[in-house]
């Protein structure tokens, strides 16, 4: 029996041992399937647009992300962009071919992974496919998404996490771009970073990003492509925090209104000539209003694209729009007299000087024209960037730009004097007094110049995010910012007088009265502001949303909205 038994027992072992043949004909493991979390780039690409946060903006063409944010545009363009041009560059988010792929489809049974990068915390139904060229899918509201096989969809148009097309794009704080579902996602997930950047937000306002909006909503039409409907949702900082209440002084009685109904999108710019008030819109529309019975009077519609810039000249209206145009119309008549073609982006601002007429464009070209003629004069090159605005002071033309600087340019041999440089970020507002020019940046700062000597006479600073627009009194010079307040400056001595607050937004337009400052903000309202006292007299609110352009005229103050409407005060 004892031999019997090893005699098995050294069978059963030879027989557990492989082969050198058996182990070449076994297949090899399996891989595993467990995948590294992606993680998101460090990097984005902005253009001004942004930004703008909803504006048409425009920014440096490569930008490294700081601690604040960058709009565009609006293309930071970013951005900017301010203002969101596909034609010049992106807003954020990487183009198709730079996509990631998605990892294979998990087991049922995992180990435990890392923590989840955005993309992977996505929501499913807006995850990458993992391809370049995008797959059309159902969603649960019955609509397709992201169906661009084969098309060169500006790479603006995509989610940075989702590397889907965007159906309702917001911006977070520090400028940045996503799908409204992608973003509240990670936020309810408890992050409070940016998923590009991975700077932590200041705030976690979700501010709709109406151009860029628009723009993919023409491309999606262009291609039969259904995006899904965008819901009506609350701010998301109501959601995730609890800010303290803005204290509001309390008033005997509201400063009268009356709120004009017309336009279908945003209103860019409005202008004052007689008795007629002109509002530009995003929906390609140029409508005139009688002041007096605040009626609409005629419709202007020549632009393919939204209108952007508006200037009056003698009996000349012009128009600049996304469309890299600038229509003439005869104000007698109200027809259109001609196209003034030449620019190849969207043409952002227009001044009117010594007979000429500048036209600043996201393509960084200023093009001077003859008034009497109609015909292009010259084109002004030498910006890197977007020209973002423009502006007149001692025989000389202003352009600030994208690219971090001001030119300055000679009315009269169109040549360019010199580059105001000192400015870290974009230049997005210009005024100037007859002696003086003020340009505000994305650097928080006001920069002071000497017309004649274009010397830097002083730097003001005090503001703690992007100074977004100035005006001039006769006495003070008022900045307003992202940081929600507007800073009083004395003209003369060039230091801060006062910090007004009130705003529970970003503050966007000024405008100046006989008697009041007049300011309008991304939280809907206008205030008005003694200039004898510097305080707040009169608060009016009518308008659904942020208040983007103000004009001062005939005794009463005109303000465009973000909703399309144009308030009367």
């Amino acid at each position: 029996m004892k031999k019997l038994h090893a005699l098995l027992t050294r069978t059963t072992s030879e027989s557990a041992r492989p082969s050198c043949d058996a182990s070449a004909r076994s297949p090899p493991a399996a891989p595993s399937t467990a995948q590294p979390a992606q993680s998101v780039p460090q990097h984005v690409h902005h253009t001004p647009q942004q930004a703008d946060r909803r504006e048409p903006s425009a920014a440096p063409q490569q930008h490294q992300p700081s601690p604040r944010r960058h709009r565009l545009p609006e293309r930071t363009l970013q951005q900017a962009p301010e203002e969101q041009q596909p034609q010049q560059q992106a807003f954020n988010g990487r183009p198709p071919s730079q996509r990631h792929l998605s990892p294979p489809s998990p087991p049922a049974v995992q180990p435990v992974q890392p923590a989840a990068s955005p993309a992977q915390q996505a929501p499913p139904l807006l995850r990458s496919s993992g391809s370049a060229s995008r797959v059309a899918r159902t969603t649960s509201d019955g609509s397709v998404r992201g169906s661009t096989r084969g098309l060169a969809a500006p790479s603006s148009f995509y989610c940075p996490i989702s590397m889907e097309l965007m159906a309702d794009p917001v911006m977070v704080a520090t400028g940045h771009t996503y799908d409204r579902v992608c973003i509240e996602r990670w936020l309810q997930q408890g992050n409070r970073t940016c998923p590009v950047t991975g700077m932590r937000l200041r705030h976690l306002e979700l501010t709709p990003n109406f151009a860029l909006r628009t723009a993919i909503q023409e491309f999606a039409n262009q291609h039969s492509i259904m995006l899904p409907q965008r819901e009506a949702r609350q701010n998301v900082s109501t959601i995730y925090k609890s800010a303290e209440p803005v204290r509001e002084p309390s008033f005997p009685e509201q400063f009268p209104s009356n709120i004009l109904q017309g336009h279908d999108e945003i209103v860019w710019a409005v202008e004052v000539s007689g008795n007629r008030l002109f509002s530009a819109s995003a929906d390609k529309t140029i409508r005139v209003w009688d002041i007096e019975t605040r009626r609409c009077i005629d419709v202007l519609e020549d632009h393919a694209r939204p209108v952007l810039s508006l200037a009056v000249s003698g009996s000349y209206l012009f128009s600049g729009s996304y469309d890299f145009s600038i229509k003439v119309w005869n104000l007698d008549t109200l027809q259109r007299i001609k196209t003034l073609s030449g620019h190849s982006d969207a043409v952002r601002a227009l001044v009117v000087a010594e007979n000429k007429l500048f036209s600043g464009s996201y393509d960084g070209a200023v093009k001077v024209w003859d008034i009497s003629t109609l015909q292009c004069l010259k084109t002004l090159s030498g910006h890197t960037g977007p020209v973002r605005t423009l502006v007149y002071s001692g025989g000389h033309i202003f352009s600030g730009s994208y690219d971090k600087t001001v030119r300055v340019w000679d009315t009269h041999d169109l040549q360019c004097l010199a580059v105001l440089q000192g400015h870290s970020g974009a230049v997005r507002a210009l005024a100037a007094s007859d002696t003086r020019v003020f340009s505000g940046s994305d650097d928080t700062t006001i920069k002071v110049w000497d017309s004649t000597s274009l010397e830097c006479l002083k730097t003001l600073q005090g503001h703690e995010d992007n100074v977004r627009v100035l005006t001039v009194g006769e006495r003070h010079v008022f900045s307003g910012s992202w940081d929600k307040t507007i800073r009083v400056w004395d003209a003369e001595t060039l230091t801060c007088m006062r910090t007004l607050e009130g705003h529970g937004e970003a503050v966007l337009a000024l405008a100046v009265a006989p008697q009041h400052l007049i300011s309008g903000s991304y939280d809907t309202t206008v205030r008005f502001w003694a200039l004898d006292t510097l305080r707040c007299v009169r608060k009016c609110e009518g308008h659904d949303d942020a208040v983007r352009v103000l004009a001062v005229a005939a005794g009463k103050v005109f303000s465009g909205s973000y909703d399309g409407t144009i308030g009367v005060w």
